[in-house]
Parts: C-alpha cells; structure tokens; sequence
C-alpha cells in the first residue's frame, strides 16, 4: 500500500475537512454535543480560516495519503512567545489508525521542532480522548497541566504536556525495527 506524508497543499482543504470531521464524530461524538462540534468546526476549519493558516509562516501542515486519498492531518506551529513547537492538531481516520501514520506524523513535527533546536513537542489531549491519551503516553507523552478547552457551548477537561523529540524518534525507530 503506497502511503506518503507530505506538505499540505491548497486544493486538500476540502479532504482535511473530510478527515478532521469525520474523526471528530468518531472521537469526540460521545462527549461532545454535534452542534456544539459543527460550531467550533465551521469557525476554526472553514476555508478562510485554514487559508489564513496556509499563509501563517509559524504553521506547517502535513497530511498522509494512502493510495492517493488524504487520511490523516497534523498541524504544527511555533509559538514565539513561549518558544515552543506544538501539534495544535492530529487526527487520524478511523479506518486508518493502528497503521502508523500517527507516529509518522509526530515524527514530522519532531523534526519541526529540531529546525528550532528545540526538544520537546507540546500538544493538547482531551482528557475523555482516552485512547489519545495512552498513545502519547507511549510514545514519552508528559502532562504539565489539566486546563479547560471549549468546543461550542461545551467545556471539557485538556490535558497539555509535551513529548521529548527524542522519545518521538525512538519510537518510530523501535516500529521500524519491528517490521524488520
């Protein structure tokens, strides 16, 4: 199966909306009013907003293909203020997860990180999103702080922490190890 990540491009906004919807009602659907998840999608995710992100030279984005078709999205970006490199966004299509285009794009946001020498990336996890929670864990993920995220008119527990870039490669050496 050919699978490829590479750089967002213009023409893949209406497939990362596709993947960030789709995975969010097989996520967040449990928890999460649909109104709630459509309202916080269509003002952060429109095509405006994310052509704002694609000028946005502290945003890089990144999606995986797999015979062609857009599965998975990450987004990193760097905040100056605090100095550091985050995943402000990674989903993964349901039908997708467990083949290793998560840890392939953490990998590409480790590297984001390194261009800025730095060595850690930060994120974000829904505290529900428990699934999310001990893959970062396994991957070297440490929570710093517990803080409120809303999504519409719904407020929910968040972790944010981050995984040492180190821990990231290590990772995606013991996979490639494993398939050897």
């Amino acid at each position: 199966m050919k699978t490829e990540i590479r750089v967002w491009r213009k023409n893949d906004f209406s497939d990362i909306r596709r993947v960030i919807w789709n995975t969010w009602m097989d996520t967040y659907g449990s928890f999460i009013p649909e109104e709630d998840l459509r309202s916080f999608f269509e003002e952060y995710y429109n095509v405006e907003a994310l052509e704002k992100q694609f000028e946005n030279p502290d945003v890089v984005c990144y999606v995986a293909e797999v015979e062609g078709r857009i599965v998975a999205y990450e987004r990193t970006f760097f905040n100056e203020e605090e100095h550091r490199e985050y995943v402000a966004s990674l989903y993964v299509m349901p039908e997708n997860q467990s083949a290793g285009l998560g840890r392939r794009l953490m990998t590409v946001a480790a590297e984001e990180a390194k261009k800025r020498k730095l060595d850690k990336v930060w994120l974000g996890v829904m505290v529900q999103n428990t699934e999310a929670v001990q893959w970062y864990k396994k991957m070297g993920y440490q929570i710093v702080e517990e803080a409120p995220f809303s999504m519409g008119k719904t407020t929910v527990p968040h972790y944010i922490g981050f995984v040492p870039v180190e821990a990231i490669e290590s990772a995606a050496r013991r996979a490639l190890s494993t398939r050897a």
